[in-house]
């Protein structure tokens, strides 16, 4: 199965840079269930497009995945040479990738939407963290996907929201600094 994600940028999700941070938490695990079922049914390949954000957090998940055990393949779909390479996951990604493909020798007008249509044509399936607005990248790439026939799947909104709400309130950070709590219940 190959699977390819379009996704916002951290700014358009109100989210932090680091993909890694907490604020990213319940997309990831959405992103890891998404990528665990399909590997439970055959071998993976995963296309990242490699923009900030839900790309990379996409291809910092397969990796993850890899190194647990699980039968997938990442790979690293750029438009153009060094593209987004002042992102902190840039060089972990490059050589944990499976392929590393550049589009294009150096930026232009227009060749985000080439890799997008690049990310369409190599997906059976394609997920999509998305806003529910219809503008942008994330919409571009989906109504591509939808005129060829792939399904898309989409991250729920209650994911996105509850992303969103912890991050705008800080609500992890408050957690962290009061130390050790164990907010989980012990079910009998």
């Amino acid at each position: 199965m190959r699977i390819a994600l379009t996704g916002h940028r951290p700014q358009r999700l109100g989210l932090l840079n680091d993909e890694r941070s907490e604020d990213w938490k319940h997309i990831k695990d959405w992103l890891y269930g998404m990528l665990t079922i399909a590997a439970c049914v055959e071998p993976t390949d995963i296309y990242s497009g490699m923009a900030s954000g839900s790309d990379t957090l996409l291809a910092l998940t397969a990796i993850q995945m890899k190194k647990n055990g699980i039968n997938m393949r990442l790979h690293c779909v750029l438009p153009c040479k060094n593209y987004n390479a002042t992102n902190e996951y840039y060089n972990e990604i490059k050589t944990s990738a499976d392929e590393w493909i550049e589009l294009s020798d150096e930026f232009y007008k227009g060749c985000d939407n080439v890799r997008d249509q690049y990310l369409v044509n190599h997906c059976d399936t394609l997920l999509a963290i998305w806003d529910k607005k219809k503008s942008g990248g994330v919409w571009s790439t989906m109504r591509k996907a939808q005129k060829v026939g792939k399904p898309i799947i989409c991250c729920p909104e209650a994911i996105l929201d509850y992303s969103r709400i912890f991050a705008e309130n800080g609500i992890i950070n408050k957690l962290n600094s009061v130390g050790n709590i164990n907010l989980t219940r012990k079910l009998n």
